[in-house]
C-alpha cells in the first residue's frame, strides 16, 4: 500500500536538511589560545623593538620572531612548513636585513615593500601550497592574496573575542583561565576609567582612592604600538594557518570574456599608436637639435627634461592589458593565435620605446647630469624589458604558469642588483666624471651631492674640498663658493660630530635603527669635520648670506 501524501509530507518535514557549506576554519588549525599568545608576543616585541623606527636591525629581529612564531603554531597543528613558505620567510628576513645595509632613500622603502610582498607569499603558501606561485591559474593566487589581505585587516579582534567568550569550549582549566582573564580586563577597564574621572571631580575622593601614578599617554601609546602589531600579525596567520582556504576560490569562470572583434580592436589600436610614436622618435633621433627646434621649438636640453617617465609608465601600464587580454580571452585556438599576432608588435614597439627613454635619458645626462630618480627608473625599465620578453617566450606559448614567478623572482634579484651598484654612488661618479671632461662646460652640483645617501659622502666631501677653477672675484667664483658653503653645512648638519644623526647613534638602544651607509657617512664627515669647518668659515661670508637671502626672498615672492 503506497504512503499517504500526509505521510510524505511529514517525513519530509522531520528529515534532517543536508549542508553543504564549506566550514570556515580548516580542520588542521592551531588552537585558538596558541595563536593569540604568539599575537600577543609579536605586539609586544614589535613595541619593544621598532617603536624608535622600522628599519634597522630591530627590523630583521622582529621578522625573526615573527618566523619563529609561524612556525611554531604550524607545527603545534601537527602540518609541515611548506618549502615555498620557508623560501618566502627566508627572502622576508633577508630584505629586512638590507636595511641595515644600505642608507639609500630609493632602496629602503622597497626593501619594506619587498620585506611585507614576502610575507604574503609565504602566508599563501602556508594557506595552501597549491595557490603558491607556481598555481595553475593565476587567479588562484590572486584570490588567496585578498583572503589573506582581508584576513590581515580584520585583525586579531574576531578571534579574540570568541575564545574570551567561549566558555563552553576546552578543560575546565582552560575554560575558568578565560573567566579570569575576562573578569580581570572588566575590572582594570571599570576602575581605570571611571575611576580617574571620579578622582578629578571631587578631592576629597581622590585623597581616599589613589591610582598608581603613572605616565597615562606614555601607556596608552605602547599599547596602541603593540595592539597595532598584535592585531596585523594575529590576521595574517588566520589567514594563513585557521582560515580554510575552501572557503574562498577563484571561479572557474570569469565573469566576462573578449572575443576576436575586442581583441582586434584593443591590441591593433596600441600597435598604431606606438608606431606613430616611434616614427616620431626618429625625428628627433636622426635630425638632431635642428630637427627639434624646426618641429617644435625647443632645445635638445629643454626636450631632454620631458618625456622620460611618461614612457615609463607606457611600457608599465602596457605589461598588464597584454596579460589582461590573454587571462579573459574566450576558449579556442583561433583567439589565442590572433591575439599572440597582435601581441608581437606591441612588444617590440615597447622595445623601441624602451632604447628612446634610455636615449633620452642619455640626451638627459649630458646636459644635465644624472639623478638618483632616473637611475632607479632607467633600471626599472630595464626590468621591464625583461618582464616583456618572459611574456612573450611564456605567455605568448601557452607557459603562462612560469611568467609571474619569473618577473616577481627577477624583480627581487633586480633589487638585490641595486643594493650592489648603490644608485647613489654611481650618480656621484658619473656626475663628477661628467664635469671632468674637456667637452663639459657644466659645473658640477655639489648641493646636489650632498644630499646623497650616506655611501656617497666621501665623494661630495672631495668635491666640497676642492677648490672651484673660477677666476677670483668673477660672478662663477662667487656660485661656486656659495654652492661649497652650502654643501659643507648641509654635510656637517646632516653627518658631522654635532649633527642630530650623531646624537642619535649615541642614545640608548641606537642599535636598533642602525645603518652600515649612515655609519660609513658618520665616519668620512667626522674625519674631514675640521677641513669643511673651514670651508664654511671661507665661503659663507655676509656676501654669501645676502646672496642666499636674496634668492630665498625671491623664491618666495609671488609672481
Amino acid at each position: 500500500m503506497p504512503p499517504s501524501p500526509d505521510s510524505v509530507a511529514q517525513t519530509l518535514r522531520s528529515a534532517p536538511v543536508p549542508v553543504h557549506a564549506t566550514p570556515v576554519v580548516r580542520a588542521d588549525a592551531p588552537r585558538g589560545t596558541a595563536l593569540l599568545g604568539q599575537a600577543l608576543l609579536l605586539g609586544v616585541s614589535g613595541d619593544a623593538l621598532l617603536r624608535a623606527g622600522p628599519l634597522g636591525p630591530a627590523l630583521v629581529a622582529w621578522i625573526a620572531v615573527l618566523a619563529l612564531a609561524i612556525t611554531s603554531l604550524t607545527w603545534q597543528a601537527g602540518r609541515r612548513v611548506p618549502g615555498e613558505a620557508a623560501a618566502w620567510i627566508a627572502t622576508s628576513v633577508l630584505f629586512a636585513a638590507l636595511t641595515v645595509w644600505r642608507d639609500a632613500d630609493v632602496l629602503r622603502p622597497l626593501d619594506v615593500l619587498a620585506t611585507i610582498g614576502a610575507l604574503g607569499l609565504a602566508a599563501i603558501a602556508f594557506r595552501d601550497e597549491r595557490l603558491g606561485l607556481w598555481a595553475p591559474r593565476l587567479r588562484d593566487t590572486l584570490w588567496a592574496a585578498v583572503a589573506i589581505i582581508a584576513s590581515t585587516a580584520r585583525g586579531i579582534v574576531p578571534l579574540a573575542l570568541r575564545e574570551l567568550f567561549a566558555s563552553e569550549r576546552g578543560s575546565a582549566r582552560t575554560r575558568s583561565l578565560r573567566l579570569v582573564v575576562r573578569a580581570a580586563l572588566i575590572v582594570t577597564i571599570l576602575l581605570l576609567v571611571f575611576g580617574s574621572l571620579l578622582r578629578s571631580a571631587d578631592p576629597i575622593f581622590a585623597s581616599l582612592v589613589s591610582l598608581p601614578d603613572v605616565d597615562y599617554g606614555e601607556v596608552a601609546s605602547h599599547v596602541v604600538l603593540a595592539g597595532f602589531f598584535a592585531w596585523i600579525t594575529g590576521g595574517w596567520a588566520y589567514g594563513a594557518l585557521v582560515s580554510n582556504p575552501n572557503s574562498v576560490r577563484a571561479p572557474d569562470r570569469l565573469p566576462f570574456a573578449l572575443g576576436m572583434l575586442d581583441v582586434t580592436t584593443a591590441l591593433g589600436t596600441l600597435t598604431l599608436l606606438f608606431a606613430a610614436f616611434v616614427a616620431a622618435q626618429l625625428g628627433w633621433l636622426f635630425g638632431g637639435e635642428r630637427f627639434l627646434h624646426e618641429t617644435t621649438g625647443l632645445t635638445a636640453a629643454v626636450y631632454a627634461r620631458q618625456g622620460f617617465f611618461q614612457m615609463v609608465a607606457v611600457v608599465m601600464l602596457v605589461i598588464p592589458v597584454l596579460l589582461g587580454t590573454r587571462v579573459l580571452l574566450r576558449p579556442g585556438a583561433a583567439l589565442s593565435r590572433r591575439h599572440t599576432k597582435l601581441s608581437i608588435p606591441v612588444i617590440i614597439l615597447l622595445g623601441a620605446i624602451i632604447v628612446s627613454a634610455a636615449l633620452r635619458m642619455q640626451l638627459y645626462v649630458r646636459y644635465y647630469g644624472l639623478t638618483t630618480e632616473r637611475l632607479s627608473t632607467l633600471v626599472f625599465m630595464g626590468w621591464l624589458a625583461f618582464v616583456l620578453v618572459l611574456f612573450a617566450v611564456t605567455v605568448l606559448r601557452d607557459r603562462g604558469r612560469s611568467f609571474v614567478a619569473g618577473s616577481i623572482v627577477s624583480g627581487l634579484l633586480t633589487l638585490v642588483g641595486l643594493h650592489l651598484l648603490v644608485p647613489d654612488v654611481v650618480v656621484a661618479r658619473v656626475n663628477i666624471a661628467r664635469t671632468a671632461t674637456a667637452s663639459s662646460d657644466s659645473a658640477l652640483d655639489i648641493r646636489h651631492l650632498s644630499w646623497l645617501s650616506g655611501e656617497a659622502a666621501e665623494y661630495a666631501i672631495m668635491a666640497t674640498l676642492a677648490r672651484p677653477s673660477a677666476t677670483e672675484g668673477s660672478e662663477a667664483r662667487f656660485d661656486a663658493d656659495e654652492a661649497r658653503c652650502e654643501a659643507a653645512l648641509t654635510l656637517l648638519n646632516r653627518w658631522g660630530p654635532a649633527s642630530r644623526t650623531a646624537d642619535e647613534r649615541a642614545r640608548d638602544g641606537a642599535w636598533r635603527s642602525w645603518n652600515a651607509g649612515e655609519a660609513h657617512a658618520l665616519r668620512a664627515v667626522g674625519d674631514q669635520a675640521s677641513a669643511l669647518r673651514r670651508v664654511q668659515h671661507q665661503t659663507c661670508g655676509p656676501t654669501s648670506r645676502a646672496r642666499r637671502a636674496n634668492r630665498a626672498a625671491q623664491a618666495a615672492a609671488p609672481l
